[in-house]
Order: structure tokens, then C-alpha cells, then sequence
């Protein structure tokens, strides 16, 4: 009997520990932190994607195609241009209308400036002789200089928007101010003095801003993190005026194309900075 008893209290023993443990189980399963249901805020949407890559296609073939009318000779190169210009320049006023930053609002200011200085350098040829720019004139290198300094204060404005102030950026900033002080004084006193002239000066000025304006996008980490389409394109925009510069590369059609596709790289950044305010 005493076993039969013993048996009986040992299986009720195990039921009750099966049934503990089951308990615990539902216990430990409700008790689990619920699982968040919202997604991530997504910038750049599907459709954006495809009409994104759509104007960068399309807008490559025109620019192939519009250098081969030029090199037929079948049209001049300040209309396309123009053409180019006036796009940008629309898409341009209308990031600027629709942002609340004052920070895009005032790199809109500096890149109607570039917009305009820009056209009147191309339009020039065919008012001045060319003749007369040759002869030591300052317009080439004064409007060289102009557009190089819009550039670079549209770039400056135009990366702050949204960017981590980190010591870094900060750090840079005025690295910046105080390397190109001595770099501009560097270059005046190390040119001979029979060289030394108005031309030369506005010249390594606009060399000097084009550096600064890739620089500024493209030395700061925090410009690649916060928004990287905009870092990439803009920063081409200094990177090709500054390949053109090599004598090698700056001639005939590849000269004409490259340009154009610096505005193509200005443009669709504009675009993109258009869709992130449309979307705020």
C-alpha cells in the first residue's frame, strides 16, 4: 500500500511540474515587449527612383546627342546652353519658393547669380570680338572669377542645410577661411612681378573657389551621412570645371559635353533637394 501511495504522489509531483512549467511559458510569452509595427520614414520613394534615373538617362543621351548637332555645326553652343541654363534656372526658383530654409534659400540666391554670370560668359563671344578678349581684356577673367565665387557660396549654403555641425565641420570651416587667406597671398607674393596682374589674380581666385567648393561637399563626412545624392552631384559640378581646366581634356567636343553635364549634375540636384522639401 505504501508504494502504491508513493507511486500515486510521485506522477502528481511530475503533472505539477509539467503544468508550472506550461504556466511559465504562457506567462514568459505575454510578457514579451510588444514588437513596434511603424516603419522607417523612407526619403526617396520608388517612383521618384525611376523618374530619377529616367532624367539622368534622358538628360545624358540629349547632351550626347546636342553635342554631335554642335560639332555638325548646325547650331551654336551658347543657345544649348541657354537651353540648360533656363532649366536650372526653373528648377532652381522653385526650390527656393517651396523651402522654408533659409539656408537653401540663400544657396538659390548664389546659384541664380552662377546661372547668370554663367550666361552672359557664354553669350559673350558673339557681342565682344574674340579678337578683343584675347588682348589682355579682364572681362574673361573677371567673370571667371565671379562665377567661381557664386559657386562656392551656393555650395556653402547648400551643405549646411541639414548637416551635424560636428567639430569637424566646424574645424574645417575655418581651415578653409584661413588656408585660402595664405594661399591667395602665397600665390601673389610667389608670382614674378612682371606677371603680376589683375588677370592672373581673378584666374587663381577662381581656381581657389572651385577647390574649396568640392572641398566643401566632399571633405565633410557629414555631408555623405545627411544627404549624399546632393553631395555627390553638386560636388561634380567644381570636379569637371576643374578637369576642364587641364589643357589635355578642356577641347573640342569633350569640353562641350562635360560641360553640359555639369549643369545636368546641377540640375538633378536641384530636382532632388526639390523632392525632400515637397516631401517635409
Amino acid at each position: 500500500m505504501e508504494s502504491v501511495t508513493q507511486h500515486d504522489t510521485s506522477n502528481n509531483n511530475e503533472s505539477d511540474k509539467v503544468n508550472t512549467g506550461l504556466d511559465q511559458k504562457e506567462e514568459n510569452q505575454t510578457r514579451q515587449p510588444a514588437v513596434p509595427t511603424t516603419s522607417a520614414t523612407v526619403i526617396w520613394t520608388p517612383r521618384f527612383i525611376v523618374l530619377f534615373a529616367l532624367a539622368l538617362v534622358i538628360g545624358l543621351s540629349v547632351d550626347s546627342l546636342l553635342t554631335q548637332v554642335w560639332s555638325s555645326r548646325l547650331i551654336r553652343a551658347p543657345w544649348i546652353l541657354l537651353f540648360h541654363l533656363l532649366l536650372l534656372f526653373t528648377c532652381l526658383i522653385a526650390t527656393t519658393i517651396i523651402s522654408r530654409s533659409r539656408w537653401i534659400r540663400m544657396g538659390g540666391v548664389f546659384g541664380s547669380i552662377w546661372i547668370i554670370f554663367t550666361a552672359i560668359n557664354s553669350f559673350l563671344p558673339l557681342f565682344v570680338p574674340i579678337a578683343t578678349l584675347d588682348l589682355g581684356s579682364p572681362i574673361p577673367s573677371l567673370l571667371n572669377a565671379t562665377i567661381s565665387s557664386a559657386l562656392f557660396g551656393a555650395s556653402i549654403c547648400l551643405s549646411i542645410e541639414r548637416t551635424l555641425l560636428t567639430k569637424w565641420d566646424i574645424w574645417f570651416f575655418r581651415l578653409a577661411l584661413i588656408g585660402s587667406t595664405c594661399a591667395i597671398l602665397l600665390i601673389y607674393f610667389i608670382t614674378p612681378a612682371v606677371n603680376r596682374s589683375l588677370n592672373v589674380f581673378e584666374s587663381d581666385v577662381a581656381a581657389l573657389a572651385l577647390v574649396l567648393s568640392l572641398l566643401v561637399w566632399w571633405a565633410r563626412p557629414s555631408c555623405w551621412k545627411v544627404q549624399p545624392g546632393p553631395t555627390l552631384l553638386f560636388g561634380l559640378v567644381p570636379a569637371i570645371e576643374l578637369l576642364l581646366s587641364i589643357p589635355s581634356i578642356g577641347k573640342g567636343t569633350t569640353n562641350f559635353f562635360l560641360t553640359q553635364v555639369s549643369l545636368l549634375c546641377f540640375l538633378l540636384g536641384f530636382i532632388r533637394l526639390l523632392q525632400s522639401e515637397l516631401r517635409r
